[in-house]
């Protein structure tokens, strides 16, 4: 029986680039592979409801979303988890008496606090623009008075002008997975939060099992530091030739960058496609 590969790829900087276009060969390279038998997959640190519709109309076998706190694989549920209340709500005190501002993620919405929806709002303009990413597009978040009115958060984007990632690390590292954010930003650190137990390769390892495939079955495919589990878990890891340093040093294989025909020539390379445009 043939049991193509399984590919996992983010979204940011892999699928679309930074200034928001999806380079018609890599949509071109994912139908092809499908219909070669291969399933592909999205693996993103992106809520289920901030992925744009752009994306998803390309069709895939499945998707990760929230770095893992999520997972659904032919249509279906198999994965949801999030924070504990308990340790949310520690996190989120400690925080906010450190005076970061935050963005709290569920499946379904985002929120940010009432009281500190103007800095959220003079943050969120700057980042976008150093990108050329339509922010019409991104939804913002809802207004709330207390962290208790979110339950099930599966993510945590933290901007802090007071703690480095450094100090985040040593205070909460044991019992969280941090990363920095993908995007630029001016702020002393940017990053994501989720519980230790949620990421990318606990994504893909749930989605292995729906799908009854075996771990060297599969191609990760990323170019940020939220990517480096994903592409340390795969049978194949491959880092995008726009990647950081560090998922760059993580890759089995390092791709041409994303406006150079990345995707589709990996997708040559590894065989899931034959090179004929």
């Amino acid at each position: 029986v043939f049991m193509g590969k399984i590919v996992f790829l983010n979204i940011d900087g892999t699928i679309r680039d930074f200034d928001g276009i999806i380079p018609d060969s890599a949509i071109k390279a994912i139908h092809m592979a499908r219909e070669n038998g291969h399933k592909v997959c999205i693996s993103t640190g992106r809520t289920y409801t901030r992925i744009d519709k752009e994306i998803l109309d390309i069709g895939f076998d499945g998707i990760i979303s929230s770095s893992g706190g999520y997972v659904e694989y032919e249509g279906e549920c198999i994965s949801h988890r999030y924070f504990t209340q308990l340790a949310y709500i520690e996190l989120m005190n400690d925080l906010l008496l450190h005076q970061c501002v935050v963005e709290i993620e569920t499946g379904r919405e985002s929120y940010v606090l009432s009281q500190d929806m103007e800095a959220y709002l003079a943050i969120r303009e700057r980042m976008y623009e150093n990108l050329e990413v339509a922010k019409e597009s991104v939804k913002p978040p809802v207004p709330i008075d207390s962290v208790l009115d979110v339950p099930e958060v599966e993510k945590l984007v933290v901007f802090s002008n007071q703690m480095s990632g450094e100090d985040i690390l040593a205070k909460w590292g044991y019992s969280f997975h941090i990363v920095n954010l993908s995007v630029p930003y001016e702020e002393k650190w940017a990053g994501e939060i989720t519980p230790d137990y949620i990421n990318k390769s606990e994504g893909i390892r749930q989605i292995l099992l729906a799908g009854d495939y075996a771990r060297e079955d599969s191609v990760a495919i990323g170019d940020n530091d939220n990517d480096l589990e994903m592409i340390r878990y795969a049978g194949i890891g491959v880092a995008m030739g726009n990647g950081t340093a560090k998922a760059r040093e993580a890759a089995d294989y390092i791709a041409d960058s994303i406006d150079e025909d990345g995707l589709w020539k990996t997708f040559v390379h590894l065989g899931l496609i034959e090179d004929k445009k």
